[in-house]
């Protein structure tokens, strides 16, 4: 019943927007097959990468394939709510049923989500120099992929406010405390915070990469000079994606994606034909192996 609700869900969420997907649909068929290629490789990457992410946030080894395989039942499960906020949630499951506790679970989802954050700061000093216009966008940008860590904190913090009010609560509180605690200093200890860090900022690229070659597709001539722009035009929007209130940033990604191209004197009409091949590599190609994923997990008691 669960699945046939989430099916559901995503149907009635997803049917009003086919029309881009038609359109993207559209400029791939005149679109240059390599770079279409390339951009459909750079979005399958996110997911092994996100995974290892997740992988090295954790104290405790966990499969790596079958990690791979509960982010790309995320890309589906995103689709239903903002913020990705399902995603985080169908993780902390998965690192519970594979044997952590929910705070150390919650904790290691947090750092992931802190590290890609993390990231995107570590890519401004190279970014910055290309901002037209005023800087505030990059800023925005990296306050809207921080918004939902911001929210997430926030609601454990009324969470742990709550729990405090109540005394059967607070000794449950504190073993959680520890538990919290422990699962940090093994992270510390164990000198992946680099490698942590590094696989966020190559996340990040792995973005921009797909943006980048499905522009590339649609006729974005080659130059060099505009890779940077793009990077940053792709940082921008993926975190209004993040920041919308509306599910996977239906709408304010796009929007966000083709006037930040525009800024930089892209065409318009391959700005959006870039912009709907890019997302139908992200957003809408992802949806059916997502759902098929997620059903063979709870096949599998994985989550």
């Amino acid at each position: 019943m669960l699945l046939v609700v989430l099916l559901g869900l995503g149907v009635y969420v997803l049917l009003p927007q086919l029309g881009q997907a038609r359109a993207a649909l559209h400029a791939v068929r005149h679109a240059d097959p390599v770079a279409v290629t390339g951009a459909l490789l750079a979005a399958a990457a996110t997911y092994p990468l996100s995974a290892l992410a997740l992988r090295l946030a954790v104290a405790t080894p966990v499969p790596l394939g079958r990690t791979v395989a509960v982010q790309v039942a995320a890309a589906f499960v995103n689709r239903l709510a903002p913020g990705a906020l399902g995603g985080a949630a169908l993780s902390l499951r998965y690192l519970h049923r594979q044997g952590l506790t929910v705070p150390a679970a919650a904790t290691a989802v947090a750092v992931s989500r802190v590290a890609g954050v993390l990231g995107v700061a570590l890519l401004l000093p190279v970014l910055l120099p290309f901002a037209r216009g005023t800087r505030r966008h990059l800023v925005d940008a990296v306050a809207g992929r921080g918004l939902a860590v911001l929210l997430t904190v926030l609601a454990v913090l009324l969470a742990v406010a709550v729990a405090l009010a109540v005394p059967r609560w607070r000794s449950r509180l504190r073993a959680a405390r520890h538990q919290v605690a422990d699962a940090l200093r093994a992270l510390a200890r164990s000198g992946r915070v680099v490698s942590l860090l590094t696989v966020s900022v190559a996340l990040t690229l792995a973005y921009a990469a797909a943006l980048w070659l499905a522009l590339l597709a649609v006729g974005l001539p080659a130059a060099p000079a505009l890779l940077a722009p793009v990077v940053l035009v792709c940082v921008l929007g993926e975190g209004l994606a993040t920041a919308a209130p509306t599910p996977g940033g239906l709408g304010a990604t796009e929007a966000a994606l083709v006037s930040g191209l525009l800024l930089y004197g892209v065409r318009t009409e391959t700005a959006v034909a870039g912009v709907l091949v890019y997302r139908l590599a992200t957003f809408w190609l992802p949806v059916l192996p997502g759902y098929v994923a997620l059903r063979l997990l709870l096949r599998r008691g994985a989550i």
